[in-house]
């Protein structure tokens, strides 16, 4: 039963962390995961996304659409298959990592609440 405790804490620590993320950087982890995988500046599928960021490909959906509608990334038909869009960043959406990037995101608070967690 300890270790169900455990686990219990160890999702709360990340919700907290995922929360202050949130409201600190206007986007979910999983919306910034989507612009750390494209910041390289190559096109990539909602395939590739799903595969980076690790969600099911209807809800990779619904994050590609919340970061497109921020203006961060753009769709694009892949000219080698009419079937299949790519998506790439924008200007802003390189701003945005850019920002990100200088910006402490917690990290050092995140992992000492997860060590406290496993005691």
């Amino acid at each position: 039963m300890e270790d169900i405790c455990t686990i219990k804490d160890i999702y709360k620590t990340l919700y907290q962390f995922e929360k202050a993320f949130a409201e600190c950087n206007g986007m979910t982890i999983n919306e910034a995961m989507i612009l750390c995988c494209l910041k390289d500046g190559e096109a990539k599928t909602a395939g590739a996304l799903s595969e980076f960021v690790g969600l099911s490909n209807s809800r990779i959906s619904k994050v590609i659409n919340a970061v497109e509608g921020k203006q961060l990334i753009r769709r694009l038909i892949n000219p080698n298959d009419k079937r299949q869009m790519l998506f790439s960043l924008t200007p802003e959406g390189r701003a945005c990592i850019a920002t990100m990037q200088g910006k402490d995101l917690g990290f050092d608070n995140f992992f000492t609440n997860l060590r406290k967690c496993l005691g």
